[in-house]
């Protein structure tokens, strides 16, 4: 063997190739023969030895299905006279298939016809292997990606479209082909609803930030005809191996729907169907907010309480239907009369209620004054009868030194009250000393009352299960407090827990239950002995007692160090501890509650937001709390079996609610036709007299 030939063998086995030639016989290939070199015999899986062979005997190695093809393929190279390359399988002896790749060129002899091909051979088994799984998971992907309900749209690094799903094409308007190439800024163009301002894409932020981006609740989508569809969109970066962004891929979906239910059924939660005007849900939900500024910030607004003096009188003559038109009229009257800033609200029946946002009580008064002059002018004309009307109005400043809201619009209606006293048709400021005697007279009593069940120890702690509706195994309880007198009466929380915020003994009282759960805990954890302990630790996971806190205590700097005593005295286990707070205390104290439910939420402890549901804004705060549990507040629950409205409202909170990672309860569950409802609408938690009952808590309870 020459150099030359040496090296060629070298560099053959170095590339994993062999040699393969062929002869040809009066132009036809089949009817040749095949030398291969020891390394080609291999590669068909015989002995490794050098081999000549019959055309038709290698067409025996080759697949069935490939056979045709190869016989194709070669007579065509050689009619042609300038080779031929083709892919291939053959069956080894064994059964094994493996795929061979091949090049040749044609050779002829003297006369110019073809005599022999000579060519190269290699095995690319392990290459097909590759290729036709990156083919099965790239058919795949693109048949789920078209399969799905949500659009898709792929980018490269720089926000140029890719690819289009079959759900992006309709939404859009793109095809997949003219999309190619284009920005996605052009092929989804987004639009805040609220303003109709271009918002910055959802894609581009992605690759710019590097991160996945969440979904955007007021998002539109601006099709190529033009049309705006409300959607909710998603972006994610696609990675290489080497960890480089290859470009973002971008989910979305028409929410159209969805969108415009909820903003019914917000404007229905929020809003007076008669009049359009705001209800009292909502605006005790503004003046808790207005109270908030008060106390963080000093400022000063004022609440007015109205109560027409004539609207019964028009009621009985003119009927009902009359006095649903009075209160249209006036209702739009009176929004005339105010600033834009003001706001005003029905508060039932013939109430009305105005929020004036950073106004002095003498302004206020000369306000008030106006919308008094304005009622006194008016003339309600009903079947040729004209009346007049009058009303009275409280006045009550909201101020650093407000207590609470519902402190607040007590004191308005109280102003109101003394105002209809007077004389009617006129203004009272509210003033401590309008306060009825008897009622003060009643929180002091009841002062009194509560230091003597501190002293006797009168408190007692009760359970209400709330149930996990598909895993038994849970045991959750919220605790609630009563007080059991020295005559054996039972004295329900309503009766005493408002002097105790007045008065501020709530701290006083939720530390005492903070103490006691942990008591009880520790009590039954030492009742079981070690082994029946370890079996239930292994039956489920330990109870969960759910306790009460007060607005007061979510502002009690030392509180969370009290608790931090309680856990570390009574050994108790920080995940067994969840804290229930109302969406109002939250409000008033938002900075201090926020500090001090991160630091228990980095213990262990977990938090519920109670009686949810008070205005979909109620969203807003729910993102800046590190809350678990959602309680759906019952006035939506009880009727729900029959309150079409309410149902989508519950609804709609359980599904946001689930969206945030917040489990759910419903409230007031108290029969069963509710607790179907509640469980087909995929609600986690019920709560209510048709899956547990109050029952005692601790021993000493009778």
């Amino acid at each position: 063997m020459s150099d030359l030939q040496r090296r060629l063998q070298m560099a053959l086995e170095a590339a994993h190739m062999a040699i393969w030639d062929s002869r040809i016989v009066d132009g036809q290939v089949i009817d040749g023969s095949v030398s291969w070199s020891a390394k080609g015999a291999a590669l068909l899986g015989l002995e490794e030895r050098a081999l000549t062979q019959p055309f038709h005997a290698f067409l025996d190695c080759v697949h069935a299905d490939d056979r045709d093809k190869v016989v194709a393929v070669l007579q065509e190279g050689m009619r042609h006279g300038d080779g031929y390359a083709l892919q291939y399988r053959v069956v080894w002896p064994d059964g094994s298939e493996h795929w061979l790749s091949a090049k040749a060129q044609v050779f002829t002899d003297a006369a110019g016809q073809p005599e022999r091909t000579l060519g190269v051979i290699w095995d690319i088994t392990e290459h097909m292997a590759r290729e036709l799984m990156i083919a099965e998971r790239k058919e795949l992907a693109e048949v789920t990606l078209s399969s799905i309900a949500d659009g898709v749209i792929t980018t490269d690094p720089h926000g140029k479209t890719r690819y289009l799903n079959r759900v992006a094409e309709q939404l859009t308007g793109w095809s997949n082909d003219m999309a190619q190439g284009l920005d996605i800024g052009l092929t989804m163009p987004l639009a805040d609803e609220r303003t109709g301002a271009a918002l910055e894409h959802v894609a581009m932020r992605c690759l710019q930030q590097r991160q996945a981006i969440g979904i955007s609740p007021h998002s539109q989508l601006i099709t190529r005809e033009g049309r705006r569809i409300a959607i909710e969109e998603s972006a994610a970066p696609i990675w290489s191996s080497d960890g480089d962004i290859l470009g973002a891929v971008v989910v979305f979906r028409d929410v159209s729907h969805e969108r415009k239910l909820s903003q019914e059924l917000s404007w229905q939660a929020s809003h007076d169907t008669l009049t359009g005007l705001i209800n009292r849900r909502e605006f005790e939900h503004l003046v808790a907010g207005a109270l908030h500024t008060a106390k963080q910030a000093g400022h000063v607004h004022a609440l007015l309480y109205l109560d027409l003096d004539q609207f019964k009188v028009i009621n009985d003559t003119c009927g009902h239907g009359a006095g649903d038109v009075l209160l249209q009229l006036l209702a739009k009257m009176l929004q005339g009369r105010m600033r834009d800033s003001d706001i005003l609200a029905r508060l039932g029946g013939d109430e009305l209620g105005v929020l004036l946002p950073h106004c002095a009580l003498e302004h206020a008064r000369q306000i008030g004054d106006q919308l008094r002059q304005s009622v006194r002018e008016f003339r309600f004309a009903w079947d040729e009868r004209s009346f007049e009307l009058g009303v009275s109005i409280g006045i009550v400043e909201i101020n650093q030194d407000s207590k609470s809201m519902s402190e607040l619009l007590s004191a308005a209606d109280r102003a109101c009250y003394l105002a209809k006293e007077q004389g009617r048709n006129r203004l009272h400021v509210y003033q401590e000393s309008d306060v009825m005697l008897a009622q003060r007279h009643g929180e002091m009593l009841w002062i009194s009352r509560l230091k003597e069940a501190f002293t006797h120890d009168y408190f007692r702690l009760y359970a209400m299960p709330i149930v996990h509706l598909n895993d038994g195994r849970e045991h959750h309880d919220e605790v609630l407090i009563r007080i059991r007198n020295s005559k054996g009466d039972l004295i329900l929380p309503g009766a005493f827990i408002p002097a105790a915020e007045r008065y501020d003994m709530m701290l006083s009282i939720d530390r005492w239950v903070i103490r006691a759960v942990c008591a009880h805990i520790q009590s039954v954890r030492d009742s079981l002995p070690p082994l029946d302990a370890l079996a239930e630790s292994r039956r489920r996971a330990p109870a969960l007692y759910s306790v009460n806190l007060s607005g007061l205590s979510l502002a009690d700097a030392g509180l969370h160090d009290y608790i931090t005593e309680q856990f570390v005295q009574f050994a108790i286990a920080p995940e067994q501890i969840c804290f229930e707070i109302t969406e109002t205390a939250v409000i008033a104290n938002l900075p201090k509650a926020q500090v001090f439910m991160r630091q228990l939420k980095a213990m262990g402890c977990r938090f519920s937001l109670d009686d949810f549901g008070s205005g979909f804004s109620s969203f807003g705060y729910l993102k800046a709390l590190p809350v678990d549990y959602l309680k759906i507040d019952g006035i939506f629950v009880r009727d729900i079996a029959t309150n079409a409205i309410n149902r989508a409202m519950v609804k709609a909170i359980n599904e946001v609610g689930h969206v945030m990672g917040l489990k759910t309860v419903a409230e007031y569950v108290e029969d069963d036709a509710t607790l179907a409802v509640i469980r087909e609408l995929g609600v986690d938690y019920a709560q209510g007299y048709a899956v547990g009952k109050l029952r005692p808590l601790t021993a000493g309870v009778d």
